[in-house]
């Protein structure tokens, strides 16, 4: 690790230097945190020599929460926008894996909101990799999530390799995920090789885990009355539905050919 750089936590938080000496005595378990890394700010020694810290410092104003990206430790995402670049990034590295098993397409048909309760309250469909958003279904939020989906992958396709793809899922996160180890699985399988799968990928759940966790920090934040943090809660609250996109993965019926 460079000089001057410390391993910044899961979550990061800036506060103004008057809010960071008072909740050494009113929060003091903000400060202590194993997964948040609060920053005083305007940034000063000692974080004022951290390469990380000086990096975002445009973007750490008092009262702003960010969450570290699951999917990439090097991005922090704004807890307001995390949802959505979590759920996207995940879908991402999905066609990574794709990729790496030797499809030749991979094409997304639809996008669904579904409750807790596993009601569907929104969808949006896809034609030709491309959200047809006429119909005027979905919630607005909904709706921009599905324009920031890249609908529509093509490869040359090629003979799968099982053991990289896993190698890859597991070292981004989501080999525990069942569809993508289920995917990986068939497609291995040496006597009856995979060519056509469609499926329902949570491109979500993990987004929504950071969320619930960040938001275990509203009472300690609260005591300090840290202004414009409410407003950002108030969003996390309403990240309750789970996103599930449906796709179809193709892979060429004679690999080695």
């Amino acid at each position: 690790m460079p000089k001057g750089e410390r391993r910044l936590k899961k979550r990061l938080v800036a506060i103004h230097r008057d809010d960071f000496n008072r909740a050494r005595s009113e929060a003091p378990n903000l400060l202590t945190d194993q997964f948040t890394t609060v920053v005083p700010v305007p940034l000063r020694p000692p974080e004022s020599e951290d390469p990380a810290l000086v990096e975002l410092q445009d973007e750490l104003e008092p009262g702003v929460l960010m969450l570290r990206n699951r999917w990439d430790d090097s991005e922090y995402i704004h807890a307001a926008m995390a949802y959505e670049r979590i759920s996207l990034s995940k879908f991402n590295l999905f066609a990574e894996i794709c990729q790496i098993l030797g499809a030749n397409r991979l094409d997304v048909v639809e996008i669904r909101e579904v409750t807790e309760g596993g009601k569907i309250s929104g969808s949006v469909k896809f034609n030709a990799g491309v959200a047809s958003l006429s119909g005027g279904g979905g919630s607005e939020r909904l709706r921009k999530i599905a324009q920031s989906v890249h609908g529509h992958w093509e490869w040359r396709g090629t003979p799968p390799d099982g053991e990289k793809a896993k190698a890859h899922a597991r070292r981004a996160g989501i080999s525990g995920d069942p569809v993508v180890a289920g995917l990986i699985r068939q497609r291995c399988d040496p006597g009856n090789k995979l060519t056509e799968y469609g499926l329902e990928l949570d491109i979500s759940s993990e987004a929504k885990h950071d969320i619930q966790a960040a938001s275990g920090l509203m009472s300690m934040l609260k005591k300090l009355r840290i202004p414009g943090i409410d407003s950002t809660f108030e969003k996390l609250k309403s990240e309750t539905e789970r996103l599930v996109l449906s796709v179809e993965v193709v892979f060429p019926r004679d690999p080695a050919g």
